[in-house]
């Protein structure tokens, strides 16, 4: 079943109105060419083909969507208590990570092995829908091309034979040719920038390494000094078997989402270790300050001034609203702003990270250092 409340976003909602417009036009300029003599034997096959694509695109699509990246349980732990030391803890799951997991602020839930939140699906992707993200990534920009092909071949004969001829052979009113030379524009766009992010999913996948995973190793990489040992990614186990971890023919993704299989020399709980301790450096170089004034959360405060507009942050962590006298604890730093964690009462049980303008700082902070 469609989840209405998941598929009325501007991401989905934006995704299949492009499929649905290059399927439209496609089959209207189909219908067009049907009557030139020239294009006879390509009548049928154009047909089967522009649904041919049409069917796995809104399959893997809503694949994707519903069936969801896979949720840790609520409150999970290792079965081993002294496992518990290697794990992070999600204060708002209230339970550990398993190895991969991340917590997704827009879902508001741990997502197992988590690669980012789409949100061409309004979903997270990861352990569960992978191979139908992948899937869905692989057949649009073929399906846009052929759409593209029939737009742009009725388009060329239209030219032709409205200027060359005495009488037209093909007609078409002013929304329609503007609608299809618009959906030809769409289309193109759509096959560069999917295609694109095709193959970062691919090598994410060949490689067993998700984006977020990219990070932190690229953190490994650089903390370790020249002498020291080298950060070695336990979980990427040859291409073939990291391939059929996610796509293979039973249509599942192998494994449960909490326990992986780890190269020889590693261990299950090499890469939470890394987190952990890149994690207690991050913590250590942290500062707490009161917030000067209060902050909506919008990406671009025209307010807090125009640089502070023009350079807000595109990383897709989000932005979060403040109140005046809150106390945050900030972990990173751009020239106009800061990333940082609301600090609660204990016991409350929240967890609320963002960006928000570096001005709203105040002067003092538990470092006795000068910000803002």
């Amino acid at each position: 079943m469609v989840s209405l409340p998941r598929v009325i976003h501007w991401g989905p909602l934006t995704a299949l109105f492009i499929v649905i417009s290059v399927s439209i036009t496609g089959t209207y300029t189909a219908l067009q060419l049907w009557s030139l003599p020239q294009v006879r034997a390509f009548r049928l096959p154009n047909f089967v083909c522009m649904y041919f694509w049409l069917v796995p695109i809104l399959t893997n699509f809503f694949s994707a969507m519903n069936s969801g990246p896979g949720y840790v349980p609520m409150g999970w732990k290792p079965a081993k208590s002294e496992d518990e030391k290697s794990l992070q803890f999600c204060k708002v799951c209230r339970g550990f990570k398993p190895p991969r997991s991340h917590h997704c602020r827009q879902c508001g839930r741990c997502i197992k092995k988590m690669d980012h939140h789409c949100p061409w699906i309004n979903h997270c992707v990861g352990h569960s829908n992978h191979a139908a993200f992948l899937k869905f990534l692989f057949f649009v920009p073929f399906g846009c091309l052929h759409g593209v092909i029939l737009n742009v071949n009725f388009l060329y004969r239209f030219i032709n034979y409205e200027f060359l001829y005495t009488r037209p052979y093909l007609k078409i009113n002013t929304f329609w040719l503007i609608y299809v030379v618009g959906t030809v524009g769409l289309a193109i766009g759509t096959i560069i920038g999917v295609f694109i992010l095709f193959l970062v999913q691919l090598k994410s996948i060949l490689h067993n390494q998700t984006q977020i995973e990219d990070w932190i190793v690229d953190k490994a990489h650089r903390r370790r000094g020249k002498y020291d040992e080298p950060f070695v990614f336990p979980y990427d186990i040859g291409t073939r078997k990291n391939f059929a971890q996610v796509v293979n023919w039973s249509g599942r993704p192998k494994g449960d989402g909490i326990e992986w299989p780890v190269k020889e020399g590693s261990n299950k709980y090499s890469f939470t270790l890394e987190q952990l301790e890149q994690k207690m450096i991050k913590k250590s170089a942290a500062i707490t300050c009161s917030m000067k004034h209060s902050y909506s959360g919008y990406s671009c405060p025209l307010s807090f001034g125009l640089m502070t507009s023009l350079c807000s942050p595109r990383c897709g962590e989000g932005f979060v609203s403040v109140k005046k006298g809150d106390k945050v604890t900030i972990t990173r730093w751009q020239t106009y702003w800061v990333y940082g964690e609301k600090v609660f009462e204990k016991g409350e049980g929240k967890q609320v990270k963002g960006w928000f303008p570096k001005s709203l700082c105040t002067a003092t902070t538990q470092r006795g250092q000068r910000q803002g």
